[in-house]
């Protein structure tokens, strides 16, 4: 039986860093994955680059009247949805092909199946036995199926199914609020596809400040996408060429469309792994339940990035594995300490960490709330977008900067500002204080 120090199973964005950490340290390292194409997990394959990948290109076609007045002779005749796929899978090889260069140079050994526990010591892979001293879950998560919305890669697609269109469809509905339900409206939406949004709440990114998500709500419906709120569907019917949705809301409808994206959740990935062989507890949502530190009710296994309830981004798994392999490394029990961002790359694009002012106000924080607009900075006007704004949120007692949300023009860049003066405590006057380059956006935030 093969034997290592350290085995990871899954190589996304979690499990490949945390190989790379261990293996760097001087660990005898294996690496799991169900294929050599899964090597990036979610994140690289079907997740945040191709989604980025495709928004790029849905942002050109957005400015293009920009660029007309700038006098730029740009027309767009048409857009060619399967040249855009091909030039994704192309970009999606060459990132994947770097990460395997890595683990190789950093000499972690790679094996392709599914694994399953034997004993808190020992997994087995293709029916071979394999022994470990510790082991890193980072298996992931997968798109929600609803009963009334089944997957089937035709008419009802999930977000990891949308990256097998080789051509636009007409209409599109969108299941779902979040994020990724908001990334793949703008694109659909800057192609010329109808749009129709059903969340279940009321308002786009329910975790966001209230300010941010009702402002993005005025840009969707400014570019005619419809949002129906405090929405379910309570059945589907898929025809030849068009699906039905059964809509309940304030008024019951049916909306008819081209094809619908179930963007409404994520659930952990943890089938076939035997967790309860080795008693490892999942809770009520399936996530993998750890302490702190990372560990699972077996202190040699571990736990990292979406198959537990933390921030469901690939930055966050980044985080929890070069905590875990450090304390694999140093055998002891590093927590998390650090404030984790959100990013939502719609347009206009929304980033925030912190504290926003309803969850201060919930923890009866006194606070004052700074709100400046883009339509001041000239490097958004440059830019060909002087819509949104920052939202600071400031403590009333000392001045220190408890909290930001940014919507509009590199918010998702130039949220690491405030990232870095809520983690290390600064005041609004000591970044009000800071030399800002000219013109720049980032010169907002003084």
């Amino acid at each position: 039986m093969r034997e290592y120090d350290v085995v990871v199973i899954g190589a996304g964005p979690g499990g490949y860093e945390a190989a790379l950490k261990v293996a760097d340290g001087g660990k005898k390292t294996l690496l799991i994955d169900r294929s050599k194409e899964h090597i990036g997990g979610v994140c690289l394959n079907v997740g945040c680059i191709p989604t980025k990948s495709y928004l790029q290109s849905a942002n050109f076609v957005l400015k293009a009247p920009y660029f007309k007045a700038c006098g730029v002779s740009l027309e767009i005749k048409g857009f060619d949805l399967n040249q855009l796929r091909e030039k994704t899978i192309s970009l999606v090889k060459e990132i994947r092909s770097g990460v395997v260069w890595l683990l190789d140079q950093a000499k972690v050994e790679l094996l392709y199946g599914s694994a399953s526990f034997v004993d808190a010591h020992t997994i087995e892979v293709l029916g071979e036995k394999i022994g470990f001293e510790k082991c890193v879950i980072a298996t992931g998560s997968h798109a929600r199926e609803l009963p009334q919305l089944p997957f089937d890669a035709q008419r009802i697609l999930s977000s990891t199914d949308i990256f097998g269109l080789k051509s636009l469809p007409k209409s599109i509905a969108i299941v779902g609020g979040g994020s990724i339900a908001c990334e793949f409206a703008t694109f659909f939406n800057a192609l010329g596809i109808k749009v129709t949004m059903i969340i279940r709440g009321t308002q786009l990114l329910s975790k966001e400040d209230e300010d941010i998500s009702k402002a993005l709500l005025r840009a969707f419906k400014k570019r005619n996408i419809e949002v129906i709120t405090s929405a379910t569907i309570s059945k589907s019917i898929v025809k030849d060429e068009s699906v039905v949705l059964f809509v309940r809301s304030y008024e019951d409808e049916q909306i008819e469309c081209d094809i619908v994206l179930n963007a409404s959740g994520r659930i952990p990935y943890s089938e076939g792994l035997n967790l309860e062989q080795v008693n490892v507890k999942q809770d009520t949502k399936g996530f993998i339940e750890v302490e702190a530190s990372f560990q699972t009710s077996h202190k040699n296994i571990y736990a990292i990035g979406d198959c537990i309830n933390t921030p469901a981004f690939a930055h966050t798994a980044y985080a929890e594995a070069r905590i875990t392999a450090q304390n694999i490394l140093d055998n002891n029990d590093k927590t998390n300490t650090h404030m984790t961002p959100t990013a939502v790359f719609s347009n206009p694009a929304v980033a925030s960490c912190g504290l926003n002012e309803i969850r201060a106000k919930e923890q009866e924080i006194k606070i004052v709330v700074k709100k400046v607009y883009f339509k001041v900075n000239v490097k958004a006007k440059i830019n060909g977008d002087d819509s949104g704004f920052v939202k600071i949120i400031v403590s009333a007692d000392n001045g220190v900067i408890l909290g930001a949300s940014i919507i509009g023009t590199e918010a998702t860049e130039i949220i690491h500002e405030m990232l870095i003066a809520i983690e290390k405590k600064l005041t609004i006057q000591e970044i009000e204080a800071i030399i800002h380059v000219h013109p720049s956006v980032s010169e907002i935030m003084r």
